[in-house]
């Protein structure tokens, strides 16, 4: 059986599912208090996570849209 992803090599809907079942966790009130204060601090590792991912697409989608000379290719105005 393959090891399970660590919350730093999670993708990006694996870690908001995780994110999603520890909030679920907390929120049942079935968990003592210093557990839940280790799951509110994974989940802020974990949203950490995913922030990074969302940055880093957004510069690729930046990218990607530039022209030879650096200008977006697609504005404001475009998306409406």
């Amino acid at each position: 059986m393959p090891a399970k992803p660590t919350d730093k090599e999670l993708s990006f809907e694996q870690a908001i599912d995780r994110l999603e079942d520890l909030v679920e966790q907390i929120e049942s009130g079935e968990v003592g208090l210093e557990d839940a204060l280790a799951r509110y601090e994974q989940g802020q590792e974990l949203i950490k996570r995913c922030r990074g991912i969302l940055d880093k697409a957004e510069r690729r989608i930046a990218e990607l849209t530039e022209d030879d000379r650096g200008t977006p290719t697609i504005t404001e105005s475009d998306d409406q």
